[in-house]
């Protein structure tokens, strides 16, 4: 087992971290993929991989980020593209190394710590994976704590961070490198017409920055909120708990926000836009749901863009992005993904508040409704659904 990671805590001072062992990455894959509002991809890709790192007797390591010094440097490996697409085209650990090098000979300089970029499926795990491979420790941040589809939608951009230099690259050895400056939408628009110039999906190193960015600008310990939601689920399904309610009890805990669940039910219609992952690098559609038990009677729409979007409960909009909706299985709290959800599938909708840097007036500009094409000001899911915030059902 390599010391190199501890040997770079040592030098930075810090004595706090957390080993990562497989069973804390499976409860924190968990977590991120139920925050991951549907996207993020398929949890098991960046699960095996942070199982085969650990495997090879390589060690991930967990730091805060009110830890690490100012003026290391950090940057996010990810996915970018359809997750219709990941799921059937899997890459091999190689890609996202090749990604993390190039940045780093792009950059000129090597990298010290990774951050994921999102709270996502594979999008968190991706980090640790890499992280353990290179012999570095990853960040308690990320810059969402949630997904989402675009690139440039972070607490990092509304702060002043960029995406840019972003390496893109592809399992056939392809490697673009994005450099737009400041420009994060030209950035995300470059990346996504890579990603479906590869066929519709590409392994990305971006979003490179200093320690003190990471610091001003990330969804600070949104890791430990992932983790801390996963461990509740494991729990629920260990002791026959509700897992809709032990989630909820688990954000109130660790963000002290109110979650709620307006909608138990199954899917009846899905619309799927075809071809939108090769046309647009998405995938986009709506599905409907009955209620069942309590909720039989009404009707759920829920429109999406590789995530929940837009939650409509008997034609009233109940929620608006950056807010999270998540759509789980009521028995055992399992998230069903935009990318694997079927007709028939059955499950509870819970709504989560954005975490506040999400909430800028910069951020609704950035990922609000309007920004995705809704004629609708942004207003928080509290006020959406105020007949039922108070009580947290």
């Amino acid at each position: 087992m390599s010391n190199k990671v501890f040997e770079t805590l040592e030098k930075w001072g810090v004595k706090n971290y957390k080993v990562i062992d497989k069973q804390a990455i499976k409860e924190i894959t968990l977590g991120a993929s139920i925050l991951a509002t549907g996207g993020g991809g398929d949890p098991e890709i960046g699960l095996l991989w942070a199982y085969k790192v650990l495997d090879e007797g390589k060690t991930i390591v967990m730091v805060d980020p009110m830890d690490i010094p100012d003026d290391i440097l950090v940057a996010s490996p990810a996915c970018l593209g359809a997750p219709v697409v990941l799921t059937e085209k899997p890459p091999s650990a190689d890609v996202l190394n090749n990604a993390i090098r190039k940045l780093e000979q792009y950059w000129g300089k090597k990298l010290q710590a990774t951050i994921p970029i999102e709270c996502g499926g594979v999008n968190s795990t991706v980090a640790y994976a890499a992280a353990g491979e290179f012999e570095v420790p990853v960040i308690d941040v990320d810059g969402m704590n949630r997904a989402f589809p675009e690139l440039q939608m972070t607490s990092w951009v509304t702060n002043g961070v960029n995406a840019s230099p972003t390496v893109s690259c592809d399992d056939r050895g392809n490697v673009t490198v994005i450099d737009t400056g400041d420009d994060n939408k030209m950035a995300e628009n470059i990346a996504r017409r890579v990603a479906m110039a590869y066929g519709g999906i590409s392994w990305i190193a971006t979003y490179p920055m200093t320690g003190k960015q990471v610091k001003e600008a990330s969804i600070l310990n949104s890791q430990s909120i992932a983790w801390e939601l996963g461990k509740a689920v494991y729990r629920a399904r260990e002791k026959h708990l509700d897992p809709v309610e032990e989630m909820l009890k688990s954000l109130k805990a660790t963000r002290n926000v109110t979650g709620v669940r307006v909608f138990k039910g199954k899917i009846v219609d899905i619309s799927r836009e075809f071809g939108g992952e090769a046309t647009k690098g998405f995938s986009l559609g709506r599905i409907k749901m009955e209620g069942l038990d309590d909720y039989k009677g009404s009707v759920a729409e829920i429109d999406f863009q590789n995530e929940w979007l837009v939650l409509r409960i008997d034609g009233r909009i109940r929620c608006l992005p950056p807010d999270l909706i998540a759509i789980v299985d009521s028995e055992t709290g399992e998230p069903i993904r935009t990318d694997i959800m079927k007709y028939g599938y059955r499950g509870s909708i819970i709504l989560i508040p954005a975490h506040e840097r999400m909430r800028t007036p910069k951020g609704i500009e950035l990922f609000g409704p309007r920004y995705f094409g809704y004629d609708i000001d942004y207003v928080p899911v509290e006020e959406l659904n105020k007949e039922v915030w108070q009580d947290g059902v």
